[in-house]
């Protein structure tokens, strides 16, 4: 860099400063809107999927009746959303090839009851091109010694790629010959949360162990589940271990790991995290953390993401019934340090708003703003008397950035919505643009918006300045008045993916923008049509990557 430019720059934050105008990269003017049934609780759970060059919003509905199975009572659902060449926004029902009548054999002492069993209420995807699709019911039950007991153990579905009837169905908690309520699998409930990664299938089971809960780990590579038996986690009751479930590389960059929440654990919540041992088909513990009030709900919501791209994950938990008036939430953002070891960065609140339940829902968006860090959403279904909010934040190279940078409000959408956040879904490009898209869920009005990110573009800025001013011979005349002035040359370029090829831009020149700050009378100022002005506003048509520079004179007193 040129000596005049460098010392420039040291003097810009002295005597100059341009602002742009800023504008988010999230359109919420423009959603995309899809409906299902009534009282279905359609998109109580979301997720972006694409197969081939196909883009589809699924979406759980575990209230809806089905098409495809009408002899069973409200079994639930999953709709499939083609995001476009689909101008009605038509959404239909996924065909899972499920049995249509109750008491159908599923295994030597299993018979299924599927009346209620909320298909839909977990739904998760694999992380690579061509990636399966998990949906799960944790309601669904085993009759078989029904005059006995009826044993809710949960039923998960991995759907292919293409969304056809194939699927592999899958009854962790089903174990020959058991048939107790309560004791060890039998009323398991898995499902309730799900997770997919290249190889393995998460599957949170709160009701195990008397509702100690577990989580159920499935390879589906080799087909065998790895067990957890640490029993300094599993010994206490009503902990709800596997309420919430994630994975990520918190040991290694290769390693993959998994998170459980236990949001009852000692009623103040913790959240767990262990690694798979190949070996002894086993979960050991490598971490655990603990929430901070009785209540708050800590560890119903994980979020697990690389939010400074050091090929780390780090951790979001979130307690969305933290209180210090009544229920506001929180999310408690742990960073990894490497070899499992995390470490609280900071808690974020939102607005900290009345009954908010911030943190009920949260999902890893990819890089929408396309700095190269991934940006975060997180939900607080309950914000505005139950209208709702999404919060928007962006990673950086220290970790998350404590002020949001943008707040979809349900109540500026529309102020029908009823929970809009309750479920939210991000990271696949929904458009093409080359930015991923967000879909969030509103409860009672079941609706599903999908938000595209729209381009964003970058502006370089350059500040030429004289290296020195030679304050004893005044170069200008203020009038009839001698006075020193310097030249001041400002420089645009605008670059980013699939941007315009010409933009107008609006910025504001401020000359001695700290003493401003410090409303102390400023030493250099403008002189504009006969009038004097600290600031001078413009307007300026750019072209693509091709720089334009403005040319100014600025006195100094």
């Amino acid at each position: 860099m040129p000596e005049a430019r460098q010392r420039g720059a040291q003097l810009l934050w002295v005597l100059l400063w341009v602002t742009l105008v800023r504008s988010y990269n999230v359109d919420v003017g423009r959603p995309v809107i899809f409906r299902g049934p009534n009282g279905s609780f359609f998109g109580y759970s979301v997720l972006q999927h694409y197969h081939d060059s196909t883009r589809w919003v699924l979406v759980g509905a575990p209230k809806a009746e089905s098409k495809y199975t009408t002899s069973v009572q409200s079994p639930g659902a999953v709709f499939k959303c083609r995001v476009h060449t689909n101008p009605d926004r038509r959404c239909t029902e996924l065909d899972m090839g499920r049995g249509n009548s109750r008491g159908m054999l599923c295994g030597k002492t299993c018979k299924e009851d599927r009346d209620d069993e909320w298909m839909g209420v977990s739904l998760a995807r694999q992380p690579k091109a061509g990636g399966s699709v998990l949906a799960c019911a944790h309601r669904w039950k085993n009759i078989y010694y029904e005059t006995e007991y009826i044993l809710p153990h949960g039923f998960c579905n991995i759907v292919p790629p293409d969304l056809q009837s194939k699927g592999r169905k899958l009854l962790p908690c089903y174990e020959e010959y058991k048939k107790k309520y309560g004791e060890e699998h039998g009323s398991c409930q898995a499902g309730i949360a799900g997770f997919f990664t290249e190889e393995l299938v998460i599957m949170g089971a709160p009701g195990s162990y008397y509702w100690t809960g577990t989580v159920k780990v499935l390879n589906i590579t080799d087909n065998t589940y790895y067990k957890l038996n640490d029993d300094a986690v599993i010994a206490r009751r009503y902990t709800y271990l596997g309420y919430a479930v994630t994975a990520g590389h918190f040991s290694q960059p290769t390693t993959t790991d998994i998170v459980g929440g236990a949001p009852q654990d000692g009623g103040i919540g913790k959240v767990y995290i262990f690694r798979t041992d190949r070996r002894s088909s086993s979960l050991i513990k490598i971490f655990q953390a603990s929430g901070k009030k009785m209540g708050s709900y800590f560890g119903s919501s994980l979020c697990a993401v690389d939010l400074n791209s050091d090929g780390l994950s780090d951790l979001l938990v979130g307690a969305p019934m933290f209180s210090e008036i009544r229920d506001e939430g929180q999310v408690t953002v742990y960073i990894n340090r490497g070899n499992g070891v995390l470490e609280e960065q900071l808690i974020l609140g939102g607005d900290s708003a009345y009954n908010a339940h911030f943190g009920e829902s949260m999902a890893a968006l990819g890089d929408i703003d396309d700095d190269g860090f991934p940006d975060i959403a997180i939900g607080a279904p309950k914000e505005d008397n139950y209208i709702g909010a999404v919060y928007i934040y962006h990673g950086s190279a220290n970790g998350i950035i404590r002020q949001y940078s943008m707040k979809l409000s349900g109540q500026t959408i529309n102020p029908k919505l009823r929970m809009f956040g309750q479920s939210i879904s991000g990271g696949v490009d929904m458009d093409s643009n080359g930015y991923p898209g967000i879909s969030e869920w509103s409860l009672n009005s079941t609706s599903l918006f999908i938000s595209r990110s729209r381009p964003v573009i970058t502006v370089d800025i350059a500040i030429f300045l004289p290296i020195s001013i030679n304050i004893t011979a005044p170069q200008c005349h203020d009038g009839l008045q001698p006075v020193n002035c310097l030249n001041v040359t400002a420089c645009f370029r605008f670059s980013g993916k699939q941007v315009p090829g010409e933009i107008g831009l609006n910025y504001n020149l401020t000359a001695d923008v700290a003493k401003k700050e410090k409303s102390q009378q400023p030493r250099v100022y403008f002189v504009a049509s006969g009038e004097t002005s600290g600031q001078i506003t413009e307007k300026l048509q750019l072209s693509y990557m091709q720089e334009k520079c403005e040319h100014y004179l600025a006195y100094v007193k």
